[in-house]
């Protein structure tokens, strides 16, 4: 007697075939590009790796090579595996740039089809960082912000004493930038992991520099950069004026502007000023429920930059809930149409916290245990290459996604059939599908 009935399973291997395809199709140019650099054995590696980061599913182990050698080969031939992965890793004939050209390319070739569909492209940038609270030997460790340490000394009910301290540990910063446009999922453009120690020195703003050259040399100003508040300073916008590049970005209320009449002021007192002009109901994503908003806008500029005509559009919650954002940039607004496109571009940026949240959890990017800086970028460039083709197929084969989760992953409940991208649920579904394969390939 069968412990589990697999006769579905046995008709729905097709699945799987068609996973395997596109994930051959989707590396095809970095793999013609490693094998002229590498060995045909590490090529043939690195996509095993690939595939066996879209099998195991583990938050804590993840991305352990020990774990990951397993299925490299087979559970009695883990040693091997481990070993492969090892030499892939250590190999000084390729780096991580050749994956951030690869994704790059990709990018040019999209935001080719969305000016060709009239569609404007956007550039989602954040930060974050990844901990390692119990290492302190790694290559490149420095002291990062710890997101969990905050999260868990958030005051709660019986919980009486108030943690006021920052909470550090050693760890990586953490550099994203996502191309997405209004109403689709992004594609990775660039990640960057740096460190503020050792040999390895870096700082966060060369990625930005760097990429804002680039951008000005071969997409001139088709590209719309979304930035969060972290990023509210005179060296950014100062940036975005040198390389002629278009902006949204989140402004703090105690920053100074200059208000039409002449005057310099903090934000939040320039935007009493601008009376709301329209209010509708929205979705607000991170509290996953509906709120009526209002905005407005007004004509500004930086003190510093007093002849760089800007625009601050301010959102109001209507039921006051949360505070006013106030959004500043450098596109022209001429109508409360104009100030909802703004409000709406910004509320998309939402997509890249998302994409950390899904990296740390379902890809398991804090579990690596490699000691040298170097490999260790390699390793989580690989990982970024499977987040970007897992977001693909939800981009590109949505049919085929829903058909398989309902093979796969089946849930219940309104809130997981109305959930616009289910990221987390083909992650598992591609698990299953793949580990029965796998099982199938080397079993007897």
């Amino acid at each position: 007697m069968r412990a589990q009935d697999t006769t579905k399973a046995d008709s729905n291997l097709g699945a799987s075939d068609f996973i395997l395809k596109k994930s051959s199709l989707y590396l095809k140019g970095l793999l013609l590009t490693l094998d002229s650099h590498a060995d045909s054995r590490l090529v043939k590696t690195f996509f095993r790796l690939f595939i066996a980061i879209q099998i195991y599913r583990n938050r804590s182990n993840g991305l352990i090579l020990s774990e990951l050698g397993a299925f490299i080969c087979s559970p009695w031939q883990a040693k091997a595996g481990t070993k492969r992965l090892s030499n892939l890793l250590r190999s000084k004939k390729w780096d991580a740039s050749i994956i951030d050209e690869f994704l790059f390319s990709k990018t040019e070739k999209r935001i080719k089809k969305l000016k060709e569909e009239g569609r404007r492209p956007l550039f989602l940038w954040d930060d974050s960082r990844l901990e390692h609270p119990e290492s302190w030997r790694l290559e490149g460790l420095c002291s990062v912000l710890s997101a969990r340490g905050k999260r868990l000394t958030k005051i709660k009910r019986g919980f009486y004493k108030v943690f006021k301290e920052r909470i550090c540990v050693p760890g990586y910063k953490w550099t994203a930038v996502l191309l997405s446009t209004v109403g689709e999922a992004p594609s990775v453009c660039k990640m960057n992991w740096w460190t503020t120690r050792g040999k390895f020195k870096s700082h966060g703003s060369n990625t930005m520099y760097s990429l804002l050259k680039e951008c000005q040399g071969k997409f001139g100003r088709l590209i719309t950069h979304v930035l969060d508040r972290g990023y509210a300073k005179a060296e950014v916008i100062d940036w975005m004026k040198t390389f002629e590049q278009d902006f949204v970005l989140r402004w703090k209320k105690r920053h100074n502007l200059v208000h039409p009449s002449g005057e310099i002021k903090k934000t939040y007192l320039i935007a009493r000023s601008a009376k709301p002009m329209g209010t509708r109901l929205v979705k607000d994503k991170e509290r996953k429920k509906m709120k009526r908003i209002s905005v407005s806008y007004i004509k500004v500029s930086h003190p510093e930059f007093p002849d760089n005509q800007l625009f601050m559009v301010v959102v109001r919650d209507k039921m006051n809930y949360s505070s006013p954002m106030y959004l500043l940039t450098s596109l022209p607004i001429s109508s409360i149409k104009g100030a909802w496109e703004i409000c709406h571009i910004y509320f998309h940026r939402w997509n890249i916290e998302q994409a950390f949240r899904f990296a740390k959890s379902e890809l398991a990017m804090q579990s690596p245990r490699l000691w040298f800086f170097e490999n260790r970028l390699k390793f989580l460039a690989v990982v970024t290459l499977v987040y970007d083709f897992l977001i693909s197929l939800i981009r590109n084969w949505k049919a085929w996604v829903w058909c398989f989760l309902q093979t796969w992953c089946p849930r219940t409940g309104s809130r997981l059939r109305e959930v616009s991208t289910p990221a987390y649920r083909l992650r598992i579904a591609i698990s299953f599908c793949l580990t029965f394969y796998w099982v199938r390939q080397n079993s007897g």
